[in-house]
């Protein structure tokens, strides 16, 4: 085939189409313009300055509407909450070569400067946690303090920031209860209405959301600054409104979203890979700066929430939190550093260890008793039938009616969280006439008002397992809801309440019976409670042990925390898995643990997808070819091949870029891709492995590795070809069918036991029918899930980070979409000894080499991309479904 010359314009201008093969001219046209007298140019100038006052107040008017639109809808696009379909694969392992080779070509100011900002983003990320920090403590302090009354000097000051004498309470009786309720309620609805109505991903913790994240998806409205922009006032709302929820697991949300909005004035940061790195830096900083404790901030990033941590991102980790921490120490802004700052002075003897080991087995199984009725609340939620009658701001609204009105009975229940669990943590003067630490332990009963302690009597007992009880139960209804909720912080209630009536029963025991020769300090018990409830809902160890030495500080607590923090989890994990989990099943976001419970028994070739749309250099492509394979199929790019041998895989940003560079330089429809051009902007490294490969090496390449997809190719038996392009697995097709329950032997998991539907059971469905020359699809369906399973884009789409989907689905009008399976998958379910069609296939002869399919016009041009539907033919074939001709066709058909 010939090619003109790129840098001869007439052979392309040359090549136009003509209308009937005849040059079309347009004839002369005069037109006679009529005299305008002066009478009827004043009446024009009068009819536009009338004109001219309508179009002023319309103008208004329409300004007016939209000031009106906007304050009833401040964004104009309603924000999604993430799924299955909407959640995208981030390939790290390519963003590490790209990564490599800009730093390459960098000189050396270049490379000093992204160096500095590798150090600079991180400490910047510490010092906005912990302005953030100090804005939502200072906002709950604010509001809920007009709950219980007001203070005269200072406005909108809590009682404790209030001089002595010039505040003024609701009281405790009739006056005091309806203000309390009643702010409280509207406060809830608030937060409600603005999460609900503006930002609906800002709702909950935000935890299980950004361990999807850290997993290598991209969740597309997760942090965003218009979430950013909802989570920090709904925060301040839900939390000051006395709902049992905390401020210091969002704080982890909120930290990976200035992580997010500063990522993208970086360029490094602009890849994946880097930013994941920043947000487990933005991570340590938001814990460190909600508790004071930057150590435990950056082992909580590491242990709960990152699967990459490398050691790099580590010391980044580490900074941030330190900066966080440091603002908080130096400002004084909240108070003491740390959130529960205590100082015991009784050391712990070995014969408690049995009672602190009965607590840790308590907080398992209270941990796990509560992440049991939470998830399966959430679930019933999330039915049809409770969405349609129950909206979600009249849903909050009753939560927290109810939470406030439980409440109010209790004295310890009464004020929020924070200020019950430090009266509980903080001990009691040993010398008479010393004050109290603490207003609220003299007001309860847990101290005398001489500093001492008080007995621990029925009433006193009574009332902390009264407590208890009421926050476990509110806690459990309301976490979910369409508020901003972390549960660190009634966790920590909930174990402090029992650790307290545990100590403060031992001890009256002790004070009869002298079992025990040695002091007894019942706010010991308090914390290790506290550690153990914490440890059995989130499951976290060394993280925990080390935020509560921090919060101690001192060593002579380890083991009572390490005990109970293990005995915790392992009585937890026997029960079910840790409430983030739990949440990631229930709101179907992909997720590929570390170690999974499963035996496989199946390989790469059981699973694979076929039907691959390829781009087949031995056709010699042309310019148009290309560009009209780019309009008609939506995936984010395509595996290159050279007849039967494999050769890499292009993006589809780095094809569009090609394409735009060749017609600038003077390449026209008709002029052959050059492969000196193809080749450079190809990735030849991508990950390959053999059909045989066991799944499990496929999981370990997934997880380590980072990869978004594996190329599975091998050799034709009776020939010598030993590349050929098999099939592709992609990481969510293999979560998928580890969810269905398709591949390995997996114990029954929580979406099982809870009726949670997985992803779709409908096989991925690929392109069918022939591409003819103008490459027009004959029929019906595309979904971008066939072929790479993550991806959909157009092309301004393809490589922007946050996206609102990854699939894309395509109707032809000619036909109706049919409905696709995939055969052999349904024996998979408890069969050993099952193996896949397509097995014998990789081992057996395969079809003959493709034959050009026909367009309805004539012939295929030998210069034309084909979209082949499998390894033998581009052709449309209606054979019968339980046939199998080929290796890519009796895997996806039509029904």
């Amino acid at each position: 085939m010939h090619s003109p010359s790129p840098s001869d314009p007439s052979s392309c201008s040359s090549m136009k189409p003509t209308l009937y093969g005849n040059e079309v001219s347009i004839p002369d046209v005069q037109i006679d313009i009529p005299t305008v007298s002066p009478n009827a140019e004043r009446l024009a100038a009068a009819r536009i300055s009338v004109e001219s006052g309508f179009q002023r107040k319309s103008r208004v008017d329409k300004w007016r509407r939209s000031v009106v639109s906007n304050f009833k809808r401040p964004w104009k696009r309603r924000q999604q909450l993430p799924s299955w379909d909407s959640v995208r694969t981030v390939e790290l392992h390519e963003e590490e070569h790209l990564l490599h080779a800009e730093q390459q070509s960098q000189d050396f100011c270049e490379r000093w400067l992204w160096t500095m900002q590798g150090w600079l983003l991180p400490m910047a990320v510490g010092f906005l946690c912990f302005l953030t920090y100090v804005v939502i403590e200072r906002g709950i302090g604010a509001l809920s303090s007009i709950r219980y009354g007001f203070c005269t000097a200072k406005a909108w000051k809590p009682e404790e920031w209030c001089p002595e004498g010039y505040w003024i309470a609701w009281g405790d009786g009739i006056l005091g209860f309806l203000a309390s309720t009643c702010f409280g309620t509207a406060m809830a609805v608030l937060a409600a209405v603005l999460v609900t109505r503006c930002a609906p991903a800002a709702s909950g913790s935000g935890i299980p959301e950004v361990k999807t994240i850290l997993n290598g998806f991209v969740l597309p409205e997760v942090t965003t600054a218009r979430t950013l922009l909802i989570k920090v006032p709904g925060l301040i709302l839900a939390v000051a409104s006395g709902l049992a929820v905390g401020h210091e697991g969002p704080m982890v949300h909120v930290s990976v979203c200035w992580a997010q909005m500063l990522a993208r004035l970086s360029p490094q940061y602009q890849h994946e890979g880097k930013r994941r790195e920043l947000y487990s830096a933005a991570v340590a900083a938001g814990v460190s700066a909600a508790f004071g404790t930057p150590v435990g901030g950056v082992l909580f990033s590491l242990e709960e929430v990152s699967s990459h941590f490398p050691s790099r991102t580590l010391l980044r980790a580490f900074i941030a939190s330190v900066v966080a921490t440091l603002a908080l120490s130096v400002s004084k802004l909240t108070g003491p550093l740390t959130l529960f700052s205590v100082r015991y002075t009784v050391t712990c003897h070995p014969s408690e260890y049995v009672i602190f080991a009965l607590l840790g087995i308590v907080g398992g199984l209270v941990g796990a008793l509560f992440n049991a009725i939470n998830i399966r609340w959430n679930a019933f939620r999330a039915k049809p039938y409770f969405k349609e009658r129950v909206r979600p701001v009249v849903e909050v609204a009753v939560v927290a009616f109810l939470s406030l009105v439980t409440s109010w009975p209790l004295a310890l229940t009464r004020p929020l969280s924070p200020e019950g669990i430090h009266a509980m943590f903080d001990t009691c003067s040993q010398n008479a006439n010393e004050t109290t630490r603490n207003r609220l332990q003299a007001k309860v009963g847990l101290c005398g008002p001489d500093g001492s302690y008080n007995e621990a009597d029925g009433p006193l007992l009574g009332m902390l397992g009264a407590a208890a009880c009421v926050r476990f139960l509110q806690m459990a209804f309301a976490i979910g809801p369409a508020v901003p909720a972390g549960i660190f912080v009634p966790s920590l209630f909930i174990g402090a309440c029992l650790g307290r009536f545990t100590g403060g029963a031992v001890k009256a025991l002790n004070k009869n019976w002298q079992f025990l020769s040695h002091q007894i300090d019942p706010g010991v018990y308090s914390m290790v409670g506290a550690a153990s409830v914490l440890g059995g809902v989130c499951r976290m160890t060394i993280s925990l042990v080390v935020i509560m030495l921090e919060l101690t500080g001192g060593l002579d607590y380890v083991v009572p925390f390490m005990l109970c923090v293990l005995l915790a989890k392992a009585v937890g994990d026997a029960v079910n898995e840790s409430i983030y989990d739990l949440q990631i099943v229930l709101k179907g976001y992909p997720f590929l643990h570390e170690e999974l419970d499963v035996t496989f028994t199946e390989r790469c070739v059981d699973i694979m997808e076929t039907g691959l749309t390829k781009v087949d250099i031995s056709l010699k492509p042309r310019l148009s070819d290309m560009q009209e394979m780019l309009s008609a199929f939506t995936y984010r790019g395509f595996p290159i091949v050279d007849g039967p041998h494999f050769l890499g895989y292009v993006r589809r940003s780095k094809l569009t870029d090609l394409l735009v560079s060749l017609e600038k330089a003077g390449y026209c429809d008709a002029d052959e891709v050059p492969l000196d051009e193809l080749m450079p902007v190809a990735d030849v490294t991508v990950m390959r492995m053999v059909p045989d490969a066991p799944l499990s090496q496929a999981h370990q390449v997934f997880k380590q590795l980072g990869c978004q997809h594996i190329f599975v190719v091998g050799g034709k038996s009776g020939t010598e070809i030993n590349d050929a392009l098999l099939g592709i697995l992609t990481k969510k097709s293999f979560l998928r069918f580890l969810k269905d329950g398709r591949v390995g032997h997996m114990p029954q998991g929580p979406s099982t036991e809870l009726g949670i539907p997985g992803p779709s059971d409908v096989a991925p469905r690929v392109i069918s029918g022939e591409l003819a020359s103008a490459m027009e699809v004959a029929h019906s369906v595309y979904n971008a899930e066939d072929v790479f399973t993550d991806g959909a884009h157009s092309p301004e789409q393809s490589d922007r980070s946050e996206t609102t989907a990854d699939s894309a689905e395509e109707v032809s009008p000619n036909r109706p979409p049919k409905r696709r399976y995939l055969r052999g998958h349904q024996g998979l379910r408890g069969s050993t000894k099952y193996r896949h069609p397509a097995t014998a296939k990789v081992q057996a002869a395969i079809a003959p080499p493709a034959k050009q399919a026909e367009s309805p016009g004539g012939p295929t041009r030998s210069g034309q991309a084909t979209a082949s539907n499998g390894y033998g033919s581009s052709q449309h074939k209606e054979s019968d479904p339980t046939s199998s001709n080929d290796l890519g066709e009796d895997v996806f058909r039509d029904s």
